[in-house]
């Protein structure tokens, strides 16, 4: 899939300019652009069309500025980058920008390696980010379906360690075998997808857990 990248700027003939400096990444599927003329139509974009990964953003434009579209960004996706665009003399808005929660800056004149550079570097940021959030996601499916069978406590002694399991070792132990009233009965009159679905019920009404 490309990287969605919405260009935000008055003018114009950028959005030619982007995609004619840029036509190598969007021919290999690399880059895909959409376009707004200030922060208004940005934000719009956003909520409404294809998932955006990446803004570029120009600071000084009618309607919505670069900097206000900055702080109504926050509200979004804190995976949802933005570099800035503005002239070298206006250090103090970028600056501002930067505090705000821009990623990275480019001044005009544009220069479109700088530029090309500046977004591999961003999108290669928001991949490490997706990729930790995946992994966030995949360990709280994880530790969810433990917390289904084992009690609390082992469910952190398991999720704390980086080898589950850890060293084989020996140690004594206790083992108590238990039965539930009616399960028998219970479990010849209905399938095995709702034997477990009744266990798991009784098991959390009594605040036991068990294999």
């Amino acid at each position: 899939m490309p990287a969605n990248i919405l260009v935000v700027d008055d003018e114009l003939d950028l959005q030619e300019l982007m995609q004619r400096k840029f036509r190598r990444e969007i021919r290999h599927g690399e880059f895909s652009f959409e376009f707004a003329d200030n922060g208004n139509a940005a934000l719009e974009k956003i909520r409404n069309g294809p998932e955006v990964d990446l803004v570029i953003s120009d600071i000084n434009m009618p309607g919505m500025d670069g900097l206000t579209l900055l702080e109504h960004l926050s509200d979004f996706d804190d995976k949802l980058k933005t570099i800035i665009i503005s002239a070298y003399g206006d250090m103090d808005n970028i600056r501002s920008a930067m505090n705000r929660g821009a990623f990275d800056f480019v001044t005009k004149p544009i220069d479109f390696q700088d530029l090309l550079i500046t977004v591999k570097k961003t999108l290669d940021q928001l991949d490490i980010l997706k990729e930790a959030f995946e992994q966030r996601l995949a360990a709280e499916r994880a530790r969810s379906n433990l917390s289904r069978y084992f009690a609390p406590n082992v469910v952190q002694q398991l999720a704390d360690r980086d080898e589950p399991f850890g060293p084989p070792r020996e140690q004594k132990l206790v083992t108590l075998f238990s039965d539930i009233r009616g399960f028998t009965t219970l479990s010849e009159a209905k399938s095995a997808a709702e034997v477990m679905e009744n266990a798991t019920g009784i098991s959390r009404a009594h605040g036991s857990s068990y294999l």
